[in-house]
């Protein structure tokens, strides 16, 4: 396991927005202003623009150093411009002294940084920025940021002074490195998942990337389609495959005739592999839907006919014609339905589903279900289930795994037919059970420690998990039916104490735990690159046990996906996550006895706890 550094809890943490700021011009000229892309086959929306800001017009420090933090955007770009690197640091030597321009050393790589500003103080020297920095991964010419490990946050103190010609104000001392602020990277480039088919070929797995944002439509594309020819980020390469040798781009992809419609011509010996092209279809139509609606896939000039088999297939998509995702929870001991599209899940009618503490339920034709019961007071254990439609029963089993503290079960298909697995925190420990053999198998990561809570994202092959209190995301890979975890990374979210963790959009996870000594929720993407806080009015004063979410996709979704709905556990009770606020969950009261008891009292209210989604 490769573990960062800590990200310190007194970074403050804000919602970012999503149009602002670059760099990129000399100081006398206008901001450089491009436009957006086209949102699946849709004209540019003209009012929505970057710019690229320079020094001028920076009227306080704090507002240059901003602008400076974000001076270095798109020098990662060298695969589409060569000298992309040294137009941004020449972009990044317009905020400096001349004096600090010949002391700056710049390095090789590009680091993003996430800043908490102080106030500035002024002094006989100039206006003193300081600014409290956490690395948190270098951004590479593939658009991916790459951890960086063990890089504890540091404190830089700018010097602002007045600019020699009167021009302003520029920096007199600035950091080593080329730096990129965290709302740099929001900013000035686009969150752009890249798909590829994981090593089973049955899901397609997200490969979080950013894409300049200065780039027209078609510059666009190429640079998608380049990324994909060079295969998937390297936390990701135990899970999936690259596309095959045979996959040569021939000529530079285009935007064709047709509003939206991307055309690729491949090379001769793509006719090889022309059982794997309609895959490719697949995974290019889910890699390009933020600039395409459509994909003609050519070798040698010809168009290939795919019929119906490239259609938008993907495993981790929102069932057709689902309106809302159907919401379980525990009530009174057994697994009810909630709320949501009604779903019939017969394995539930089973004397068996009593003394319930959490479940899963992982949907399919068979719908197993986890049950996580009491067996008593203190002493839990995990039962599996599923409902017999030959004997016309439910069936369950008790495992051997049994512990005084166990998480929510998740459940995960595997590459062995018939013989789904389910991964469950207990007792400190992740440990994975495979439906047939009902064996646990400790499946805990090394250096890894009090495991609370697991996540698996829709794809079956990505992972997060709760361990000491901290966020960790890696990749799921197989030993028959029973997964094992790599490629593991501590994940920064700001939070202290996580208790609770989901994923909530494709490359997004929302965490539960505490921010300045109460209960709180923010989302970040699996890389830590960027936060969203999630602002609830009334989640301060409930104590959060856990978060669950589901984040189906849909092929409409902008790139950088759509939160999906979210609930929590707090003080025994679920509640449902709305955009500022959370709600209790209320249950219609119980028929009242016809002959009233002699206290008078009325019949309780059922409560709903340990809420969760389909798996």
């Amino acid at each position: 396991m490769r573990r960062r550094g800590r990200l310190l809890t007194l970074f403050a943490v804000v919602a970012l927005p999503l149009s602002l700021v670059g760099c990129g011009v000399p100081s006398s000229g206008p901001p450089i202003v491009v436009k957006d892309a086209p949102r699946n086959g849709a004209p540019s929306n003209s009012d929505s623009l970057v710019t690229k800001k320079t020094p001028a017009g920076a009227n306080d420090a704090p507002e240059l150093v901003r602008r400076y933090l974000k001076a270095i955007a798109w020098g990662n770009d060298t695969s589409q411009d060569p000298a992309a690197t040294d137009k941004a640091v020449d972009a990044a030597k317009e905020f400096m002294t001349a004096e600090g321009q010949s002391t700056w050393i710049r390095g090789q790589e590009i680091t993003v940084v996430r800043t908490q500003f102080n106030l500035p103080v002024t002094t006989a020297n100039g206006i003193r920025v300081e600014v409290l920095m956490q690395p948190i991964g270098v951004l590479n010419s593939r658009g991916a940021v790459d951890p960086k490990s063990s890089s504890a946050p540091y404190t830089w103190t700018f010097t602002v002074v007045p600019e020699e010609h009167g021009r302003g104000l520029r920096i007199a001392n600035p950091p080593a490195g080329m730096l990129l602020s965290d709302e740099g990277l929001d900013n000035l480039y686009e969150v752009q998942p890249i798909y590829f088919w994981d090593t089973f070929n049955r899901s397609l797995v997200p490969d979080l990337r950013y894409i300049n944002r200065s780039l027209s439509p078609a510059n666009r594309l190429v640079q998608l389609a380049s990324w994909l020819r060079d295969g998937p980020s390297e936390s990701l390469r135990p899970a999936v495959n690259p596309l095959p040798a045979a996959i040569e781009i021939k000529d530079r992809p285009v935007l064709d005739g047709a509003p939206g419609a991307a055309r690729i011509n491949l090379s001769a010996k793509a006719a090889s592999v022309q059982g794997q092209l309609a895959k490719l279809v697949v995974q290019l139509r889910w890699s390009l839907r933020s600039l395409a609606s459509a994909v003609e896939l050519q070798i040698e000039g010809q168009r290939q006919d795919l019929g119906r088999e490239a259609a938008w297939d993907n495993p981790a998509a929102a069932p057709d014609g689902q309106k809302e995702p159907p919401r379980f929870a525990v009530i009174e001991g057994r697994v009810r339905q909630l709320a949501g599209d009604p779903v019939v899940v017969p394995a539930l009618a089973s004397e068996d589903n009593t003394g319930v503490v959490s479940a899963a339920i992982l949907r399919g034709p068979v719908q197993h279900v986890a049950l996580v019961r009491e067996d008593a007071p203190g002493a839990l254990r995990l039962w599996l289930g599923s409902y017999n439609q030959g004997a016309k029963v439910a069936q369950y089993v008790p495992t051997e795994l049994a512990a005084d503290t166990m998480s929510r079960p998740v459940g995960l298909t595997t590459p062995v037919s018939g013989d789904p697995a389910f991964l469950v925190a207990a007792a400190g420990r992740l440990f994975a059970v495979s439906v047939v053999s009902k064996q646990a198998v400790d499946r805990t990561p090394p250096g890894v420690s009090g495991v609370t809570a697991v996540s698996v994202a829709p794809d079956g092959r990505r992972i997060a998990l709760i361990a000491s209190g901290l966020v960790y995301a890696g990749v799921l890979t197989f030993e028959g039916s029973v997964p094992s975890v790599a490629q593991l990374e501590e994940v920064q979210t700001t939070l202290s104490e996580a208790v609770g963790v989901a994923w909530s959009r494709e490359e997004w996870l929302v965490v539960a735990g505490r921010s300045a000594g109460q209960s709180a929720l923010v989302e970040v993407t699996v890389d830590s690159a960027l936060i969203e806080q999630m602002s609830m009015r009334n989640l301060s004063g409930l104590t959060v046990a856990r978060v669950v979410a589901d984040p189906s996709v849909r092929r409409d979704d902008s790139s950088r996906g759509e939160r999906g709905p979210i609930m929590i556990e707090a003080n025994g009770r679920a509640y449902r996550v709305f955009s500022g606020s959370v709600e209790e969950y209320t249950l219609p009261e119980p028929s009242a006895a016809p002959s009233p008891s002699p206290s008078g009292s009325s019949a309780k209210q059922p409560m709903s706890s340990a809420p969760f989604f389909l798996d």
